[in-house]
Formats: C-alpha cells, structure tokens, sequence
C-alpha cells in the first residue's frame, strides 16, 4: 500500500512539471504567508488534539518543501496542507481579507495542478 501510495505521489509530481519555478514559488510563499498569518490569528486556547495535530501538519509540510524550494510541491502536499488549513477556521480569527485571499490562492493553485494532470 505504502509503495502505490508513493508511485502515485511521484506521478503526480512528473505530471506537474509543467508548473513552472516561479509558479512554484507562489505557491510556498501563500504558504509562508499562510504560516505568519495563523502564528498570529489563532486561538490556541481554544485547540482540542486535532487542532494541535493539524497545525503541525501544516508545519510539516511547509518544513518539507521549503528544504528544496526549486521544486514543485506536490499534489498530495498542496491538498493536505489546504485540507488542515481550512480545518483551523474555527479556530482562526479571520476578519482579515488577507486570509481569503490566501484561501483561495492556494485553492487556485491545486486547481491548476489538477488540471495539468487530468490534460496530460
């Protein structure tokens, strides 16, 4: 299960090589923006263990491809790191357009990039 689970992630990741670097790059710097906003928008106090586990998945993820920046996050990366990041709305102050913004960017993005698959 593990080895179709990473067959799939790596082609979804050559099917995506179309997006380009500086595509790429938007999108781990809504990434980034989205990491700053919720350091600062979120009501911790209020977190039950799922809150706490998504919020480090969110960490992980952007931990994991800003190491190698030059290439395009995955699928699989992008829909994780939306999934656990529209998980914490209950928990987000969000009166800011910013977040939306970023919300939907980061939508726009795997959009895209599903697109690119389905056409290849």
């Amino acid at each position: 299960m593990q080895n179709e689970t990473n067959m799939e992630t790596n082609m979804e990741t050559n099917k995506c090589q179309d997006i380009t670097f500086k595509e790429s790059n938007k999108v781990i710097e809504v990434m980034a923006h989205i990491i700053n906003y919720l350091s600062v928008s979120l009501y911790e106090n209020e977190f039950t263990k799922n809150h706490e586990d998504s919020y480090a998945i969110l960490h992980s993820i952007y931990d994991t491809i800003t190491l190698t920046p030059s290439i395009t996050p995955s699928l699989v990366d992008c829909e994780n790191f939306y999934n656990n990041f529209v998980y914490l709305e209950n928990v987000t102050y969000t009166d800011d357009q910013d977040y939306y913004t970023f919300k939907r960017n980061l939508r726009k993005y795997i959009i895209t990039m599903k697109t690119q698959i389905l056409y290849s």
